[in-house]
């Protein structure tokens, strides 16, 4: 048994050693990185439904958080390379400086247009900062520290889900939702000037490692599939929606078929296949992603005009799903691989019960019925992603398990572009593409979430097989 194999199944490391070695003054950087990527998608939730009525462009509201994601999977392919290459300092300032330009950008947008080029941009930085921290964990901490380290990643996550809505709805309030993103710009500056305090020097270049290099063609398949599904929402037509949905998902099929013959895959080996662990855990991921994007998209606007709540308490009804994920992310933390299995399952089933739930409550109400479901779908992810993802570097081979590590975020960012990009379809066809009115509201509310339930099912299809694979943790062959 490899090293790697025996530390994992030895349990996770005591919270004390996070305090030897200057690990914690490493994960404090990589933590500030986490922080401005995961306040992002809460701040923007926050401010979008201020800004729309301000420039327009509400068929365009999910391109803000897909455009957002899709440059964050880009980004976050090329990190690892990057980060061998010229390291982890010029990796993290780079971000900063691309996630800032981004932030100014969308705070001077005169329309949509320039909005969404600014989300692109800070979605290249934000990515690279998520990334880095996930290449930094699996290259600067032991085995036996992942999964409290990751326990701290949900946490600074948890507190982003309660400073991001409160920046966000606090400009909103006051009717200057520009300011939301020059706060962040300025936090930006902050978190690069600490980057090229802290971090080391770069590192020399390893070609056997970087030989692979980033494949751009398929990168470019899959940019194409995700733009044009989300086009396809943009104005729903009888004739060039279908096309246009026919299409991405054939982009997106060639994407994952031309990368399990690349010598620079960005997902598992057979990713779709539920037979095997890297496999399962590839789609509960994706599939979790996609059902549950639609309260982060679509849930302030909805609210705010169905119950007339302000922007503040929107955001925080919405951050409360990520809270949650915190609070159970270090409720878990030190189980055990007996319980794994369960914790897998009880996470994907609360994930669907808080689709089902929020289908039946967003378009009747009343707005209090909607917490306990925001909470079951962040405790669901809590509980269930730490394992998931330990699980499927386990029953990865050997030479797969770095690439594991960092996929199943990319995945998960992949999701939440394509779960985005179907709610605008969605939204615009049950409403939304003719403006806010408490009937499109109202239909919108119940499509958005009643069209991802069967996905949310098939997540759970892939959580039991992922739970029930016959490897035993740490086995490493498939």
């Amino acid at each position: 048994m490899s090293q790697s194999a025996d530390t994992t199944a030895t349990g996770p490391a005591p919270w004390s050693e996070l305090f030897r070695r200057g690990h914690l003054a490493l994960l404090a950087v990589l933590c500030l990185g986490v922080w401005l990527h995961a306040a992002d998608s809460l701040l923007v939730a926050t401010l979008m439904p201020s800004a729309v009525r301000d420039i327009g462009g509400l068929p365009y509201l999910s391109w803000t958080l897909a455009l957002y994601e899709l440059g964050s999977i880009i980004s976050a392919v090329a990190t690892g390379v990057l980060v061998t290459r010229v390291g982890m300092r010029k990796v993290m300032t780079s971000a900063a400086a691309l996630y800032t330009l981004g932030c100014v950008i969308s705070a001077l947008a005169p329309d949509m247009a320039a909005m969404l080029f600014g989300r692109i941009l800070q979605g290249i930085g934000g990515g690279m900062m998520l990334a880095g921290t996930f290449t930094g964990m699996n290259r600067l901490f032991p085995q036996r520290l992942w999964l409290r380290i990751v326990a701290i990643v949900s946490a600074t996550w948890g507190v982003s889900s309660l400073i991001g809505p409160l920046i966000g709805g606090l400009f909103a309030n006051y009717g200057y939702w520009r300011g939301g993103f020059w706060a962040f710009a300025a936090q930006a500056v902050l978190f690069g000037l600490a980057s090229a305090h802290l971090l080391g020097p770069a590192a020399p270049r390893d070609d056997t490692e970087t030989s692979s290099g980033v494949d751009w063609k398929n990168l470019g398949l899959l940019s194409l599939g995700v733009f044009a599904i989300a086009a396809a929402g943009a104005h729903v037509s009888l004739v060039w929606t279908p096309l246009l949905c026919i299409a991405g998902s054939a982009l997106l099929w060639a994407f994952v078929r031309r990368d399990g013959v690349s010598p620079a895959r960005m997902l598992a080996i057979r990713p779709l296949n539920l037979g095997h662990a890297p496999g399962a855990g590839t789609v509960m991921v994706l599939a979790s992603a996609v059902a549950s994007v639609s309260l982060f998209v679509y849930g302030p606007i909805i609210m705010q005009t169905l119950y007339g709540i302000d922007p503040l308490t929107a955001g925080y009804i919405v951050a409360i799903e990520s809270v949650a994920w915190s609070v159970a992310a270090i409720a878990v933390s030190g189980a055990g691989p007996r319980l794994e299995p369960w914790i897998i399952r009880s996470g994907s089933v609360l994930i669907t019960l808080s689709v089902i739930g929020l289908t039946v409550y967003m378009p009747t109400g009343p707005v209090v019925a909607l917490l306990p479901f925001a909470v079951m779908q962040g405790a669901g992810f809590g509980m269930a992603w730490a394992f998931v993802v330990r699980r499927a570097i386990s029953g990865a081979p050997e030479a797969d398990r770095d690439r594991i590590s960092s996929v199943l975020p990319s995945v998960q960012m992949l999701g939440y572009a394509i779960g985005a990009s179907l709610a605008g379809i969605i939204a615009n066809a049950a409403g939304f593409s003719e403006g806010v009115s408490l009937d499109a509201a109202r239909s919108v509310g119940f499509w958005v979430f009643a069209a991802f339930i069967p996905l949310a099912f098939a997540a759970n299809i892939a959580a039991w097989k992922l739970s029930a694979a016959r490897h035993a943790i740490g086995a490493g062959t498939d």
